[in-house]
């Protein structure tokens, strides 16, 4: 097979003529190919096939994985990497409301000098478990400042969501200021993380204001993110005015709204004010019935699951098979260190499928990778192995596995194998 190089971290400079090949190649946007080759030239994916046929029409450099897994890296389209020092501070309660009253709480006391250095410390975690991509959303400048700094070594593609919680109809629903940030970082489809608005949730952010966060995402060609249907205290708030979530807006000094409660689901709500679209992530979407998923299927928007947050809540399970069914694109997030343990797709395709076993593990993988990469607007350039993507996936190294494995493989044991970035 040539020259060798087993399991480089990250591999050879982006400019020669490379054959990456492997015991088996996953694309996701077609079926495993065996004995298969990534041919890569000047940081781009030009080719993929079988390693026989690729190594007759190249004169390339070959470096050989042998019996590993080549597939993409992985898509993180739900995080908050702000809330890392919170990791192992929270605990459930049985109610959604208390645990934000206790991040709220916990939050405050974090000293200045924790922020960075748990941030630093999850996303090299994150880097570690394969992900290539985020859509973080966060309330403070950390993760803007971190990413735009020329010597922060900052690894990650995608979107961060500046999130915004404005219950109140009074507020300037006009005033959204991008602290932080310009028009090369919200427009420019190369820079690592662009910028975008975020609502909290259909019950934290007036229906003015939700209207002109996504008139804004539009504007700049963005992708609208929005927690949703995440908790039984939002369904009973949203359709009687009543319970846990209105005792907080009271509290807050929040109330009274200043417009009409809906009186309907969450996802109807949206609908009505005309958000749900193609461009638009639906964060959770635990609490759906069968209107709303015909609802959200004729959107064409994206539903990111966060299973182990959801878990680690008790906010219940989402029905994923069924939102599979009707056509509704999937990707996959962690949330954050506050309600999860770690920031891995790995864990949360390992637990999907322990939750929804009719999915098959390859639209689990999917949906850990160019189910995100659609989400997030990124697909020109990641979520798939093809020509013209990106020259930068993973090699996991599987041992001998057979066809009917592989998918199986990545979902199942992707987190315990040896997983190496390739850079072509």
């Amino acid at each position: 097979m040539g020259n060798k190089l087993l399991n480089p971290k990250i591999s050879g400079s982006p400019n020669p003529l490379c054959l990456h090949t492997a015991r088996w190649v996953v694309p996701v946007s077609g079926p495993p190919i065996e004995n298969g080759a990534v041919a890569t030239f000047g940081g781009e994916i030009v080719r993929i096939g079988r390693a026989r046929e690729l190594q007759s029409s190249y004169l390339a450099e070959i470096r050989d994985y042998e019996d590993s897994i080549l597939c993409p890296a992985l898509i993180n389209a739900h995080t908050h990497l702000e809330l890392s020092p919170l990791k192992g501070r929270l605990s459930p309660s049985g109610s959604f409301v208390d645990w934000v009253r206790s991040l709220v709480e916990a939050r405050s006391h974090i000293g200045p000098e924790e922020w960075m250095p748990a941030i630093k410390k999850a996303v090299t975690e994150m880097q570690k478990e394969g992900i290539i991509a985020v859509g973080d959303v966060g309330n403070s400048d950390l993760i803007p400042r971190l990413s735009s700094k020329v010597d922060s070594n900052w690894p990650f593609r995608g979107i961060f969501f500046r999130e915004l919680v404005r219950p109140l109809a009074s507020e300037n629903e006009t005033d959204l200021d991008m602290p932080g940030a310009n028009t090369i970082w919200i427009r420019d489809l190369h820079c690592p993380l662009r910028h975008s608005f975020s609502g909290h949730a259909p019950y934290s952010v007036a229906p003015s204001v939700l209207k002109a966060i996504k008139a804004w995402d539009q504007g700049h060609g963005l992708p609208f993110s929005i927690h949703l249907a995440e908790s039984g205290e939002e369904i009973e708030f949203l359709q009687t005015g009543m319970g846990p979530i209105k005792e907080l807006l009271e509290e807050k000094g929040h109330w009274p709204l200043g417009y009409e409660i809906p009186k309907t689901s969450p996802v109807n709500y949206l609908d009505r004010l005309g958000l749900l679209d193609k461009d638009t992530v639906c964060v959770h979407c635990v609490h759906v019935d069968q209107d709303d998923i015909s609802i959200l299927a004729k959107s064409g928007s994206s539903i990111c699951l966060c299973p182990r947050s959801n878990i680690f809540l008790g906010v219940g399970i989402p029905p994923v098979e069924a939102l599979h069914a009707s056509g509704i694109p999937l990707a996959l997030g962690t949330d954050s260190l506050a309600s999860n343990d770690r920031l891995s797709i790995f864990a949360e395709m390992a637990c999907l499928s322990r939750l929804a076993p009719g999915l098959s593990p390859a639209v689990i993988f999917r949906a850990g990778t160019s189910g995100g990469a659609e989400a997030l607007g990124i697909s020109e350039k990641w979520g798939t192995l093809a020509p013209g993507k990106a020259a930068i996936f993973l090699a996991i190294a599987s041992g001998p596995i057979g066809q009917r494995d592989v998918s199986e493989f990545l979902v199942h044991e992707g987190a315990k194998g040896s997983a190496n970035w390739i850079i072509g």
